[in-house]
């Protein structure tokens, strides 16, 4: 199909007063770019882009720009009435939705609307020469686009700040400018002004075209999955059982604990690198602070054996001991606040999550009171040391024996 409206874009070519660098996706998407002759001269001035597909998709959209980040976009949906679309100039913020731009100068013009099951938008900018981000030559001949759409559930708004949803696909085109300059007309988009220039139209998908694989929400689950196993569950709970429980072979069930959560956190980790990539938000600070976090933690075994093998010569606290106790407090505290930061870039970016933050108040509940618990615990058994030490060398120093203090293990 996306063929067949490629072809149709061809077929309004009845002159050559203007022509147009156009691409259509798969799904029968498509996105065409003209450049009037006088704004192609100054290097300013109007940009005439027409956004068409199905009518059914959430929402189309086009932007000017390599990343989302300090992106011009432009998104289409149908209005309330089903009968026309609305234009939402926008944004690129980064680890945000796009947010409305009502600077933007642009005109939705004849021939917008939704028409035989197709939402088209003939739109004419004034601004996209240079935004408040940004800039484009009107003269370039690798000029760099985004564009992005959502299927499912029309929007069905006739607010230009209406709240959008997860791209189903997107990807990156570059138009050649040089090749979409001429006419002048106020609308290249009619049937009588408009003309492809030869390779202008793709008959395959563009450019960096994709979205998430169809095993990512199946990769993001596990990911959401496993780490707060071993962060608000495994972590905490080998290190409350070092302080609560004695019995023999407690050392070992603890480090054993311990190793275990790490290597769920490794691989935890190694999803979370890949669905980073795929979305391009490895640069997020959910993403920044979780390799921070994992990298961290390949002390904690390092520290933990030197701790062990001095406590056994010593009977207390020595130079491993507070590295290893308070640096892996700090960092498991971290990795728990981290998962939280993650339920939020899952809300605003996966499509798992559909904007609800239902993810987010279910981890809180269990992690919250999780890390109280923990933490209430290290007081309790810090007493607890603290009043047996004493009473123990009251005990000593009466029967005249040599005192020897220390920390447990």
């Amino acid at each position: 199909m996306y063929l067949s409206k490629a072809l149709g874009v061809l077929a309004l070519a009845s002159s050559a007063l203007a022509q147009l660098q156009s691409f259509c996706s798969v799904d029968n998407v498509c996105y065409a770019v003209n450049v009037p002759e006088a704004s192609a001269s100054s290097g300013s001035g109007d940009l005439f882009f027409q956004i068409s597909g199905p009518a059914n998709m959430s929402w189309i959209g086009l932007g000017q720009g390599t990343s989302m980040t300090g992106a011009n976009i432009f998104m289409i949906y149908a209005n309330a009435a089903g009968t026309n679309v609305t234009l939402s100039p926008r944004n690129g913020i980064g680890e945000k939705p796009p947010i409305t731009d009502s600077a933007a100068s642009v005109t939705l013009l004849d021939g917008s609307g939704i028409s035989n099951g197709t939402m088209t938008a003939n739109v004419k900018c004034s601004s996209c020469n240079s935004w408040s981000a940004g800039s484009m030559s009107f003269n370039d001949a690798a000029s760099n686009w985004i564009w992005a759409y959502k299927n499912g559930q029309p929007i069905a708004s006739d607010s230009a700040t209406a709240a959008v949803t997860f791209h189903s696909k997107f990807g990156k085109q570059q138009f050649d400018l040089t090749q979409a300059a001429g006419g002048n007309s106020a609308n290249p988009f009619t049937a009588t002004t408009a003309a492809a220039t030869s390779g202008g139209i793709h008959s395959g998908p563009p450019m960096g075209s994709g979205g998430p694989p169809k095993y990512f929400n199946a990769v993001l689950i596990a990911h959401a999955t496993l780490l707060p196993i071993a962060f608000v569950l495994l972590m905490p709970m080998g290190a409350m059982a070092i302080r609560l429980l004695s019995f023999k072979g407690l050392l070992w069930a603890h480090a054993g604990c311990m190793i275990l959560a790490y290597s769920i956190s490794i691989a935890g980790m190694g999803m979370g690198i890949w669905i980073a990539l795929t979305v391009n938000k490895l640069n997020t600070y959910h993403a920044i602070i979780g390799l921070f976090v994992i990298s961290s933690l390949t002390l904690q075994p390092v520290t933990g054996l030197v701790h062990h093998l001095l406590y056994k010569k010593t009977g207390g606290k020595n130079v491993a001991t507070y590295p290893h106790v308070w640096w892996g407090r700090a960092i498991v505290t971290l990795g728990i606040i981290n998962g939280g930061f993650g339920l939020k870039l899952a809300r605003e970016y996966a499509p798992l999550a559909n904007g609800s933050r239902k993810g987010e108040i279910a981890y809180g509940v269990v992690a919250g009171p999780m890390w109280i618990l923990w933490m209430s615990v290290i007081v309790f058994s810090s007493f607890k040391s603290r009043e047996e030490q004493q009473g123990e060398a009251v005990v000593r120093t009466g029967s005249g024996e040599k005192i020897m203090t220390g920390p447990s293990e």
